[in-house]
C-alpha cells in the first residue's frame, strides 16, 4: 500500500496516524456517512466528499473536509468509500422508485469501478456499500458472509451491486449493513415514537432475528477494512449475535422504561410502508465472521448496552 499502515485500534481510538491518508466518500451526507467522515478526519485522513448537492453538505465542514459535485480523478485517492443509494423508505415503491433504488446503486458503483480501472495509479482499496438484503428472509438460519443470496427484489438489487463492485482491480470490500443504531438518524429514530408513549411492540410474534449494530462500530468495520490489506470482499456490518425482534423490542422498552405490550402486525407494516416492509418483516440471522477473523474488536456488541449508550440512559 502507498500511505496506509495496518493500524484499526488506533484508529478507532481515534489517534492521529503518522501519514495522512486521502479518501474519497460518495454518498457522505447520510446518517452512516457523515459519522464515518467526522471518525476519519478526527484520526488525521484527508477525506474529499462526492455528493450532487455539495450545498447540502456544508453542516459538515471542518478542517480536512472537502467536496465535489462529482468523480475527481481517482489516483489522487488512497482509498474510495461508496455509500451512495435512494433511501429505501422513502416514497412507496412504484416502479419509477424500485428503478431508482437500484440504479442509485448500481450505475453509481459501476461508474466509480470504471473511472478506478481506468487510472494508472488507483487506489488501493474500494470499500463499497452492499446490505444483508443480499440474503433475503431466511428464517433461523445462520448466515455467513459464505451463505447464498435470496431471491426477492432487495437480495438482487444486492447482487447486482455487488457485481458491479467487484469488477475493480483494487482490492475490493463489500460492506454488508445490517439495521444501524445511532444518535441524530438511521432506524431508531423511525422506532422511537411510539416506545416513548408506550405503545412499542415486537413484529407480529417477535420471532424474527434483528441484524443490528451500532453506527461507530460499523465505522470502526470500515476503518479496519481500510487499514488491513487481508480484508477483501463481502463483510457483514453487523453486531456479533443478533437478536430476535421480541428480544429487542423488550430491550428498548427497558432502556426507555416504557411498556411494550402492542403487538405490530405485519400487514399493518406493509399498510404504511408499502413494499419497503420487506426490510422490517425479513428475518436475517447474521454473524460477522469476517471482520471478527480480521481482528475488529467490536466497542458496543450488546443490543441494550448500545441502546443506552445512544439514548444515554
Amino acid at each position: 500500500m502507498r500511505k496506509m499502515r495496518a493500524d484499526a485500534a488506533a484508529a478507532w481510538a481515534g489517534v492521529f496516524r503518522e501519514v495522512t491518508v486521502n479518501i474519497l466518500v460518495a454518498g457522505g451526507s447520510g446518517f452512516v456517512g457523515r459519522r464515518l467522515i467526522e471518525l476519519l478526519v478526527e484520526r488525521g485522513d484527508q477525506v474529499t466528499v462526492v455528493s450532487r448537492d455539495p450545498a447540502g453538505c456544508q453542516r459538515l465542514r471542518r478542517t480536512g473536509l472537502q467536496f465535489r459535485g462529482w468523480l475527481p480523478d481517482v489516483a489522487a485517492f488512497d482509498a474510495v468509500i461508496n455509500l451512495a443509494g435512494a433511501p429505501i423508505f422513502g416514497p412507496r415503491w412504484n416502479a419509477s422508485y424500485r428503478e431508482q433504488i437500484r440504479s442509485s446503486r448500481v450505475e453509481t458503483t459501476r461508474r466509480i469501478v470504471e473511472a478506478i480501472n481506468r487510472s494508472d495509479e488507483p487506489p488501493d482499496v474500494l470499500v463499497n456499500g452492499s446490505a444483508i438484503g443480499y440474503y433475503g428472509d431466511r428464517g433461523d438460519e445462520a448466515l455467513t458472509e459464505a451463505s447464498s443470496p435470496g431471491n426477492d427484489f432487495l437480495a438482487q438489487v444486492c447482487v447486482d451491486w455487488e457485481a458491479e463492485a467487484t469488477r475493480c482491480k483494487a482490492r475490493t470490500v463489500l460492506l454488508r449493513t445490517g439495521v444501524v443504531l445511532g444518535r441524530g438518524g438511521g432506524a431508531l429514530q423511525q422506532m422511537l415514537p411510539p416506545f416513548k408513549f408506550g405503545l412499542g411492540g415486537p413484529i407480529g410474534l417477535g420471532r424474527r432475528h434483528f441484524s443490528w449494530i451500532h453506527l461507530d462500530d460499523l465505522c470502526g468495520i470500515v476503518m479496519h477494512a481500510l487499514d488491513d490489506a487481508s480484508v477483501k470482499g463481502p463483510v457483514n456490518g453487523t453486531a456479533p449475535g443478533a437478536v430476535t425482534n421480541a428480544q429487542f423490542t423488550k430491550a428498548l422498552g427497558r432502556v426507555l422504561k416504557r411498556p411494550t405490550l402492542f403487538p405490530v402486525p405485519p400487514f399493518a407494516l406493509r399498510l404504511k410502508f408499502g413494499q419497503a416492509a420487506e426490510v422490517l418483516t425479513a428475518s436475517q440471522r447474521c454473524e460477522p465472521a469476517v471482520a471478527k477473523s480480521a481482528g475488529y474488536v467490536f466497542q458496543l456488541p450488546d443490543v441494550e448496552p448500545a441502546l443506552r449508550q445512544i439514548l444515554d440512559r
